[in-house]
């Protein structure tokens, strides 16, 4: 019965990618236009800095916690980041050690309070996502600064006719996974989010788990500003709005369950790139932005129903 179930949850946890196969090729069908290569590369550049913050996502939700603070972590990151950088070149390692700095910081601040405070993860991020929030409009109420030429070029440019951001989500994804399935604190994470209890029995320091899930979500929305920065070009306040949102849809469509313990960073950003597709394969065909909010809240609850392992699972 055990192996059967897990068969299942295999089955459900990989599906994603067959359903991102099925998608390409619908698109395909549907919009002539879809296929180029233009539109392709547009496509993976566009998900690029979804991919990555999602990929962040995942591993707090493996662990049994949400972060709703990266949205606007990454929104303040592009803003302090294109203020300080002010198109200059020679400051580009200046701004990517802030990028760095502050989302790990700001990740490590939410796991300490996490740990502390012990309230449910859901009411704290949201939370400091106002808070957040309140420090940018309070830094500024309009676009600042420009992105560094090397920003730009890492969310735009190419290397070997290959996006550069292609490579860049390739690579996060590659190291992601190899943190999570080859490594003791990969395994720890997965441990906490099955069961924090059994876990803390068996040696494991679950708050210590649970801060590297929460470092590691600010580590990956500084590295998703980078690629947001670089696009926009400019510091704008409202950069990240609706990204936390986008990120938990990501990953729990790619199979990862909210309660934590199952799932995979191969899942997540294949979910990641389904939505940009759908996006772009929507605006392709001209469809009202309105139509396409209603899309994506059927898309959130179907993977909420298809996905979440069922009590009986347990």
């Amino acid at each position: 019965m055990r192996w059967r179930i897990g068969r299942l949850i295999d089955a459900r946890r990989y599906s994603i990618v067959v359903v991102l196969v099925f998608a390409v090729l619908a698109s395909g069908a549907a919009v002539p236009d879809f296929l180029t290569r233009e539109n392709v590369t547009n496509v993976i550049t566009q998900s690029t800095a979804l991919g990555i913050l999602a990929i962040g996502q995942t591993f707090v939700i493996l662990s049994g916690r949400i972060d709703l603070t990266v949205g606007q972590l990454l929104g303040l990151i592009v803003v302090l980041t294109c203020d300080v950088a002010a198109g200059r070149s020679d400051w580009f390692v200046a701004a990517l050690l802030i990028a760095f700095g502050v989302g790990a910081g700001a990740g490590t601040v939410t796991g300490l309070l996490n740990n502390w405070l012990r309230i449910h993860p859901l009411i704290l991020t949201f939370g400091l996502l106002s808070v957040l929030q309140g420090i940018i409009f309070l830094y500024t109420d309009r676009s600042v600064g420009q992105a560094p030429a090397q920003f730009v070029w890492l969310a735009n440019g190419k290397l070997g006719g290959i996006p550069v951001a292609a490579l860049a989500l390739l690579l996060t994804t590659a190291v992601a996974h190899f943190v999570l399935t080859r490594t003791v604190i990969g395994r720890h994470v997965y441990a906490v989010g099955g069961n924090e209890e059994n876990a803390r029995r068996g040696g494991i320091s679950a708050d210590s788990v649970k801060l590297f899930a929460f470092m590691t979500s600010g580590l990956s929305a500084g590295l998703a500003a980078v690629f947001v920065a670089g696009r926009l070009g400019t510091g704008f306040p409202l950069a990240g709005n609706g990204y936390e949102l986008d990120a938990i849809v990501a990953v729990v469509l790619g199979g990862t369950s909210l309660v934590g313990g199952t799932g995979s960073v191969i899942g997540t950003v294949a979910a990641a790139l389904l939505l940009g597709i759908v996006s772009n394969a929507l605006n392709l065909l001209q469809i009202s932005a309105f139509v396409q909010i209603v899309i994506k809240g059927l898309i959130v609850i179907g993977a909420i129903v298809i996905n979440q392992p069922s009590e009986e699972w347990r």
